[in-house]
């Protein structure tokens, strides 16, 4: 049940009956009408105000600055790799982890395939509401699903061109399995060919990218299709 019109209704009762306590003894006290009148006005709207603006919420705010600016910087740093200056521009985030190198030779491949596909476009004029803002972007990405769907097939075609190639002792071990070295191999140079043509793996999401103004300026919120993008599909 909402309140506020009871709240309002005994603050102004209370108003009026000080008023009314006032004119009845202020002789008998030797108050002072004025200032009496006064304190109860401004102490009663006090209270007014604060159950009113509960209910209107932010009644007036000012932004300066173009928050399609701050998209633009945003992504120009996501996109050129200068993190520090992105995260600058983030509300609710204050580290992607994009710059954390994976350990493994073949993540590092993947990653940087993945970091140069990025590439983004503004679509449209950005709506602002107040102290908050939405800007349409489109955004590519490399698909990393699209470039491990064909990693099987083109490891198992490198490995028969090595096996061919090389002497048997190289190849497989005593028990004529195939030797670690060579399956790992087979499948960076699968992974270098699927990466060669990456372009091919490439796709785009439009989204909202949610601003707002804290701190003398606007600030990016980080959308869920954005994670999606950076980490190439995979989630967060």
């Amino acid at each position: 049940m909402d309140l506020r019109p009871i709240l309002s209704g005994g603050i102004a009762a209370l108003m009026f009956l000080a008023v009314i306590a006032l004119v009845v003894y202020r002789r008998h006290n030797k108050i002072n009408m004025f200032w009496a009148l006064l304190a109860i006005l401004l102490s009663g709207g006090t209270m007014l105000m604060a159950v009113v603006g509960s209910s209107v919420g932010t009644i007036y705010a000012n932004p300066s600055g173009d928050p399609r600016s701050s998209v633009t910087e945003f992504f120009d740093a996501l996109v050129t790799g200068d993190y520090e200056t992105a995260y600058s521009l983030m509300d609710d985030y204050s580290d992607l982890g994009l710059d954390e190198q994976p350990e493994s030779e073949a993540g590092k491949l993947i990653y940087q395939a993945l970091k140069q596909s990025y590439h983004y476009e503004l679509i449209g004029d950005c709506q602002v509401n107040m102290i908050e803002a939405t800007q349409r972007v489109s955004m590519r990405y490399l698909d990393l699903a699209a470039v491990t769907a064909e990693l099987d097939e083109l490891t198992a075609k490198e490995l028969k061109i090595l096996v061919q190639t090389r002497d048997p002792d190289q190849v497989y071990d005593a028990e004529e399995n195939y030797l670690p070295e060579i399956t790992q191999e087979a499948y960076m140079l699968a992974l270098e060919r699927a990466l060669k043509d990456a372009s091919s793996c490439y796709t785009t999401l439009e989204f909202d990218v949610p601003l707002k103004y804290s701190g003398g300026e606007w600030r990016v919120l980080t959308a869920p299709e954005l994670l999606t993008a950076l980490s190439g599909g995979t989630g967060v």
